[in-house]
């Protein structure tokens, strides 16, 4: 895995290694929920049923910005976020499925000094979350079958395995909450999921 490389190359450099060892463990954490996520794909009985409810979105996105910051932080990719301070119907476990593949995704597979950003645009009775990257891109013969299991886009070095997008899609139709990629080779991608909104838009802050 990335994160382990990361860790063993700085093995002898006292806090930064230790930084790197943290990062690895956290990685080894996000594999597990990767897996009983996709455990939880195979099941067909009730233990899938969506729990929507009324959500906040600012403090869900702020959790999963907590989740990737310090593996972005080593990676030398900058986390942006814009947090919208609505509420929308949706399972927030669920949620946090979707956002935390879509924003470790777009993390993993951008380059050195590079930039995440999440925004949130309230559209009528939709809030749209952006996760935008501005990576290598994505070929657009490719763009069809990014969403299948163990898909990688035909990258080798990411963490992970290639199971992210597949659970994204899987749990966003359990949620029916739309999911759509925008991306040009070279330049970089755009992932969005589109969730009903709950309750009337209030003002952005920065997360």
């Amino acid at each position: 895995m990335m994160s382990l490389e990361l860790a063993t190359a700085h093995a002898g450099s006292g806090a930064l290694a230790e930084r790197h060892v943290t990062v690895a463990r956290d990685a080894l954490k996000r594999l597990n929920v990767e897996l009983d996520s996709l455990a939880r794909m195979s099941q067909a009985d009730d233990r899938l049923a969506p729990r929507v409810r009324p959500t906040a979105l600012g403090p869900i996105l702020r959790e999963v910005k907590r989740d990737w910051q310090g593996f972005a932080e080593v990676c030398g990719v900058t986390l942006a976020f814009e947090v919208a301070a609505v509420e929308v119907c949706t399972d927030p476990d669920m949620l946090k499925t979707i956002l935390r593949n879509l924003i470790g995704n777009a993390v993993k597979y951008s380059a050195r000094d590079s930039r995440v950003t999440v925004t949130a645009r309230v559209m009528k009775s939709f809030v749209v979350v952006d996760v935008a990257d501005d990576g290598g891109g994505i070929a657009e013969e490719k763009l069809e079958r990014i969403f299948d299991a163990f898909d990688r886009g035909d990258r080798s070095d990411a963490d992970g395995l290639g199971l992210g997008l597949h659970i994204v899609r899987q749990t966003a139709r359990l949620l029916s909450h739309p999911i759509a990629v925008r991306s040009i080779e070279g330049e970089g991608s755009i992932f969005s999921v589109a969730l009903p909104l709950a309750a009337p838009a209030g003002h952005g802050a920065n997360a």
